[in-house]
This record gives structure tokens, sequence and C-alpha cells, in this order.
């Protein structure tokens, strides 16, 4: 039998077992709704609709107020399973493992939900062809790894000089195996790799570390590895609910606030039960969130929260002349640097964001956007817009602009579902059938907007209409592109518009309308619970969701601290946040 279906045949058998169990009008053509990283930072297509909820009041008295805002809808207890790696956790995780310097080959696509891969993961499995990919992608990776002495070093508690070396052998693989699985290895999964890396090892031209090679390969295909295994157990102090253990809630936090594995610092906590009540768990989020691994799921959560998968599908008419690949990559490490800025550098109001006119640019952003960089490198650097700057906010950056737009045309009516679904929380139903098309190109001396004011003048276009274009209309000021300007088609723009009665005329006055509604806070809590539990909200969150909103609010919107208290909330540690 070879060395290679020695290691892949019982792996498949397992794999295949866990794959068996797994589970709008607009002018031109449609970008698609709200989705994750695409090909900017890797990723697929967005699967499913925009996240649930309904139109939210608008804060006066008698309207719903926190999660009442969300308008969630009614389904059935939260169940436990398991969660699929993400394409990028499964990268992060083998980088944390293997070395930030090993090759890796793409995997297959996520599939989103909600504009979030970590939902879409937890309802799919590796695909048959799927998992010839890892297997082929996680052989290259652990042969470079284990290339020698020097590199296993760098991954191994100890490296061993032959096979009987048992001691440093059993050591090394029980410790590996530990942070892959993201709990101990039982006695027998430890006898089992043992065994495979000295059978590897004895055959003929071989040696210990292409022992160790394979017996790490085998690891890293198992689905206690691909898979986060987190099913809970029945506690007796919290009336037979299912609670996440020690060690599957180390699982959790690893995902949440690193997207990978967990450390050794993380499990031997588990171990000791430190993880069992929130206390125990919000001091870790402390220690995790002031690693630099803290940085990269911040921005993966931004890239899906602001719709890089979007940008990434955002190709412009050639006459765009700036509108380069390398611009379009700017403009998404724009939004990711403003995120993470407000986050752990100033540690400030998140809300602010959609006022704020101090942003982060390279030599390429610089010039597009007409602000001077002095800087020597190509580096991206903190800078402040001069005063009266027309782009202004979250909503100002390029990428949120040109990503939400077409060919050669702006789109107000997906500029609006962009911040109705994502930023509001409300759900934007798709077109009846029978809508007649709209033309790819405004007529000669019209307008987008008075294209889409004819168009919303239709009865059966007015209702979802009226929830987009109004929010939209306050971006017209920038082209497909993002680039300020100041007429459409040689027509003066009117960038005025509503949002749930509040009048601007402007995309500044829009971010302040965003900023300042009722919705905008509890959205962005919703979200962060909804990416950190890989499911959909639904109304036996309510509870949960309200303390963590009281809680933002009362933190003055710190992501940071929304981070400590959602790990220790009910929704985080309990398979259901009710009984």
């Amino acid at each position: 039998m070879t060395t290679k279906r020695l290691l892949t045949d019982s792996l498949r058998v397992a794999i295949g077992a866990t794959l068996l169990c797994g589970c709008s009008g607009e002018i031109g053509p449609s970008n698609g709704g709200p989705g994750g990283p695409g090909s900017v930072m890797g990723g697929g297509p967005p699967t499913g609709g925009p996240p649930m909820g309904g139109p939210a009041g608008g804060g006066s008295g008698g309207s719903p107020s926190g999660a009442g805002l969300l308008n969630l809808p009614s389904g059935p207890l939260p169940t436990n399973g398991l969660h699929k790696l993400t394409a990028w956790e499964f990268a992060n995780s083998l980088h944390d493992l293997l070395g930030s310097d090993v090759p890796l080959s793409p995997v297959e696509v996520d599939t989103l939900i909600g504009g979030f891969a970590t939902v879409g993961a937890s309802t799919v499995a590796i695909s048959p062809a799927g998992v010839g990919q890892y297997e082929t992608v996680l052989g290259a990776a652990t042969s470079f790894a284990f290339a020698d002495a020097t590199h296993a070093g760098a991954v191994l508690s100890c490296v061993p000089s032959a096979t009987t070396d048992a001691a440093c052998l059993t050591s090394a693989l029980s410790a590996f195996g530990r942070r892959a699985f993201r709990r101990p290895l039982s006695a027998d999964e430890t006898t089992a790799f043992v065994n495979l890396a000295t059978t590897i090892s004895n055959q003929m031209g071989s040696s210990v570390l292409a022992g160790v090679q394979h017996a790490v390969w085998a690891m890293l295909q198992s689905p206690d590895f691909l898979y986060r295994v987190e099913l809970g157990a029945p506690s007796a102090s919290d009336g037979g609910r299912l609670k996440y253990t020690g060690f599957e809630i180390a699982s959790r936090l690893a995902a949440t606030i690193w997207g990978s594995v967990p450390d050794d610092t993380l499990l031997d906590a588990a171990a000791g039960n430190a993880l069992a009540a929130p206390d125990g768990i919000r001091a870790q989020v402390q220690r995790m969130i002031a690693d630099p691994r803290a940085h990269r799921a911040l921005a993966a959560f931004s890239d899906e929260l602001f719709d890089a998968f979007a940008l990434s599908q955002a190709d412009k008419d050639p006459s765009f002349t700036a509108y380069t690949d390398t611009l379009r990559a700017a403009m998404l490490k724009e939004i990711e640097l403003r995120v993470d800025d407000m986050t752990f550098t100033q540690k400030g109001d998140y809300l602010s964001l959609f006022e704020s006119t101090t942003t982060f640019v390279n030599k390429e952003l610089a010039a597009f956007y007409g602000v001077p960089f002095t800087a020597a490198d190509s580096d991206f650097h903190r800078v402040d817009l001069p005063a009266g700057t027309p782009r202004v906010g979250l909503l100002g950056s390029a990428g949120i602009l040109a990503g939400h737009a077409h060919s050669q045309l702006t789109s107000p009516t997906s500029r609006g579902k962009y911040v109705d679904t994502m930023l509001l929380c409300r759900t934007v139903p798709p077109p009846p059938p029978g809508v007649p098309p709209l033309p790819d190109h405004a007529p000669p001396g019209s307008t987008v907007r008075q294209v889409m004011e004819a168009h919303r003048s239709q009865a059966q276009c007015a209702a979802c209409h009226a929830m987009m274009d109004p929010i939209g209309f306050g971006m017209e000021n920038f082209d497909t592109t993002g680039q300020y300007r100041t007429t459409d088609n040689g027509q003066p723009i009117d960038a005025s518009g509503t949002l749930d009665g509040v009048a601007f005329s402007s995309l500044a006055q829009l971010g302040s309308a965003v900023r300042k509604n009722a919705s905008t806070g509890p959205c962005l809590v919703s979200k962060v619970y909804e990416n950190a539990l890989g499911r959909l909200p639904i109304d036996v969150d309510t509870a949960a969701l309200d303390q963590l909103i009281t809680r933002f609010n009362a933190s003055g919107h710190h992501v940071d601290q929304l981070l400590v208290d959602l790990a220790g909330s009910d929704g985080f540690r309990f398979v259901s946040p009710t009984k």
C-alpha cells in the first residue's frame, strides 16, 4: 500500500460521512445584493437574500427601540452543529499552525448568506470535489512546513530525531493536534497519529520528518480541523440548557476574534474551566483583542459589512482610466483602516465614522481624491480631508460608491439598497414579475435621477424604489467610480433625498442622517452577532440583542467593547439564548 493511500483512505471515509450529514429594477445590469469578499480579498458570490428585518421606526414616542427596530422574524430554536471553516479561516488557521510563509492555493469558495461567509459556512459541507482540493493544498503546505528540521522546529513543540524518540513524537503530535482540533486529542487519536507517523517513517527511503508530515497532513484533512465542532452539553446549573463546553467556547472565541484556531493560552483557560462563566470569557477577549490577529478579523468583518464583494465585481467602462485594479484594492483598504483605527487606536464612537473626514490614503487613492500626499513611500497614511469636502464619512468612501454602481452610470437604487439592508437591517423585497426593464443608458439630457423618478411613478415599482432611491440620491454627486462631480449628463445634480422623514441635500447630510438614525446602532450590533454566531438572528435573540445594544450605547458605541460583551452573552455561550 502506498504512503498516500495509507494517509487518505480512512480520511476520505470520515470526510465523506461528514459531507453526507452536512447539512431589481435598475438602470443597467445588476451587481447583485450585498455580499462578502470576492476577488479583491478572496471568496465567492453572495448566496441567499438580505438579512431579515423590516422597516424600522424613527425612534420617536411609541416607536420600537433596541432589538425591536430589527423586526426579527420568528423561527425554530437554534440548534447545535458543525461550522465549516470559511476559506479565510482555513488560510488563517494554516498560517497560525504551520507558519505565515506557508504556501496556500485557493480552496472552494464560500457561500454567503446575508452577506456573511460564517452564516453560509453553518449551512454547507465540503463538496466531493472540494475534498480533493483540500488534500492537495494541505499536502503542499505540510511538505513545506516539514521540509527540514529548521522549518519543523517552528511548528512543533519538539522535533523527533528518529522514530525511537517516542516521547518527543507523541508530545509533538499531541500538542499540534490540540490546537488543530481545538481540543485535546483522545488517547486513541494520539495513538493513531503516532502509529501513522511511525509507519511512514519506517518505509524505505523515508524519514521521521516525512512521517510527522504525513501525520499532520492527516490531522488537517480531518473533519475535526476542517469544521468547528460545537455541540454543547446539558448544563444542570442552567436548567439543562445546551451550554458550549470550555473548549467549544475557545473555538468560538478564536474564530470570532482571530478568524483562526485557539492559542495555547486560550486552550489552557478552557482546560482549567476558566471559560465556564462570562467573566473568564471576557478576560480572554480583552487579551485577544490586543493581539495583532484581531485586526485581520475586524478587516474581514468590515469587508463583508461594507460589501467588498460588490467592489470586486464592479468593473467599469474603459473610459474611466483612473479606475485600476490597484485603485480598487486601495479603496477597500481605506475602509478597513478607517474601521480599524476607530476600533483599536482611537477606541471611539463607531457611528462617528458616518460624519468623519479623517481617512487613510496611499499615493494613488490620494490622487483620485485630489488631496495632497507628501509621503515618500507608497504606504497608507492617515489624512484629514480639507474643510468643506463633499466626501464625508464612510458613505463617501469610493469603495462603497464604486461597488454599488454600474459600468458607466451610478445606481441610486443599488446604493440605497445597500444602506437599507446592511446599515439599517431592513428587508427590501425583490422586484415583482413583469416590471419593465430600464435602459442601459440615460437618454440625452436626462439625469439618472430623472430616469429613476419616472420609473418610480409606475405603481408596481413605487413601493420598493421608495425605500431605496431617496437614500441613493444623496450619493449622486459621485460618479460610478466614486469620483466627485457636479453634473450628470450635462445637467446639474440634485442630491436631495429623505431617510425616515429626515431631509438632506448632500452626501454629508445623508451621513449625518444615517448616524442619527435609531436603527444604525442596533443594526451594527445585530451584524456582529450574526457574524459571530454564524446564523441569522431570530425572535429568540431579542433579549440577548437588547442587552448588547444597551451596553453598546452605554459604551459610546465602541466596537472593541461590543466584542467583549458579545462573548459573555448568553447568545454566544449557549446553543439557544433562551431556555
